[in-house]
């Protein structure tokens, strides 16, 4: 990703800075980098704004997730959903999952289970839709969080159903960082009772980041 930004630099091809700071920004905030995910948001919105690059604007929501993550902001919600909306209403439809896996963590850890739940079935709908499975095995694991976390009949086996399916589906992508989250979660789903108290556990535990994964792996 350095290489890229670098070589974009060389040329001084704006376009191609803000492609490759937009990937960085999502990249380093897949991996909890939130401050420096946020420096890259805000030099591809400057590119942006300067040189009217409507799809990378984008990076707003970027920005605003790594604002939301870092000291939980009520505005920075509101920005998210705006750079949101402002992307689709003009037509595009790729390269929203990541934004929507980003945004689930904050969602759950302020318990927001029906928007949370809202988020990543549009995303599977989008993957399913276009292809756009880079995420679909993250989007599985949300999921189960966001039932556990809900509550309901039969909710640890639902949960467990869809753990495997996103342990299955990141093997069958190769995706090392992506099998990690359902792996370590499985043991713990299987073990839940309907106790309250292990269940909050449960949950505490389960929003621990995976382990910083190189790019390759992502």
């Amino acid at each position: 990703m350095d290489a890229a930004i670098q070589r974009a630099d060389a040329i001084s091809h704006p376009h191609s800075q803000a492609y490759a700071c937009y990937y960085a920004c999502i990249l380093q905030a897949l991996r909890g980098e939130f401050l420096i995910a946020q420096s890259y948001a805000e030099r591809c919105i400057s590119l942006s704004e300067e040189h009217g690059f409507r799809q990378w604007r984008l990076a707003r929501a970027v920005r605003g997730i790594c604002m939301a993550s870092l000291d939980r902001s009520p505005n920075a919600l509101g920005e998210i959903r705006a750079a949101l909306d402002e992307y689709r209403h003009a037509g595009y439809q790729l390269a929203i999952t990541a934004l929507l896996v980003l945004l689930c963590p904050r969602l759950l850890i302020d318990r927001d289970y029906e928007p949370a739940l809202e988020l990543i079935e549009s995303g599977l709908a989008i993957s399913t839709r276009n292809s756009e499975r880079i995420l679909e095995a993250e989007l599985y694991r949300l999921k189960a969080r966001v039932l556990i976390g809900r509550r309901g009949p039969d909710v640890e086996a639902v949960a467990q159903s869809l753990l495997e399916h996103a342990l299955a589906t990141a093997r069958g992508q190769r995706a090392k960082a992506l099998s990690f989250g359902p792996r370590q979660t499985l043991p713990r789903c299987a073990s839940i009772s309907n106790n309250a108290s292990r269940r909050s556990i449960y949950l505490r535990r389960s929003m621990t980041p995976s382990p910083r994964a190189s790019t390759r792996e992502i």
